[in-house]
């Protein structure tokens, strides 16, 4: 399976991907959808693609301007490929790809970013319960992704906490992309 990066530098350069099982890519209209929406965001902005499948979403931010992209992928037949498509757009200057799931990026990695894609296996509904953790690695402007498989607002993806709730929702089929922002101390001196 080929996909197609869509706008920027790269545009119309292909990556090369396997489909070794489960696997389900961001559609090329959610990417350039979001892409438009979150376009004043990348500009030297640093990335992270996690669950990165493909690592369509990464590159497509690079190319649209973002300075690097972590990779989080704990497939290690996906990171392979992942590093293999970075030399081919000779771009693996600006890539790091982390074989390893979720919870390592959390425990073992330190840094923040502008953005984070977060694209978990849409039956993992556990995976739900890191979102407050990535937003605490988000930049104070910074911006985080959630995709899911498209619900309603009362289901229990939602029951994050009070800080922690999507400031706005977007849907594309049956996908849907939540946004959230790093919570506002509320801490008092």
């Amino acid at each position: 399976m080929k996909l197609r990066i869509i706008s920027g530098l790269l545009k119309g350069r292909f990556i090369n991907v396997s489909d070794n099982g489960g696997f389900r890519p961001t559609s090329e209209r959610t990417r350039e959808s979001l892409s438009q929406i979150i376009e004043q965001y990348l500009d030297n902005a640093r990335v992270a693609d996690i669950c990165a499948g493909s690592g369509a979403f990464g590159f497509e931010m690079i190319s649209r301007g973002a300075v690097h992209a972590d990779f989080i992928e704990r497939d290690r037949m996906r990171a392979a490929a992942i590093l293999k498509n970075a030399a081919v757009l000779d771009i693996q200057s600006k890539c790091t790809v982390i074989n390893n799931d979720v919870h390592y990026f959390l425990e073992k990695t330190v840094g923040t970013y502008d953005l984070i894609f977060f694209d978990p296996p849409y039956d993992d509904l556990d995976l739900k319960s890191v979102v407050p953790a990535l937003c605490s690695r988000l930049n104070p402007d910074g911006i985080l992704l959630y995709e899911s498989r498209k619900m309603r607002r009362t289901d229990t993806a939602y029951s994050l906490t009070p800080d922690n709730q999507p400031f706005d929702i977007r849907t594309f089929g049956d996908t849907m992309v939540s946004f959230f922002k790093k919570p506002v101390s509320t801490t008092s001196p």
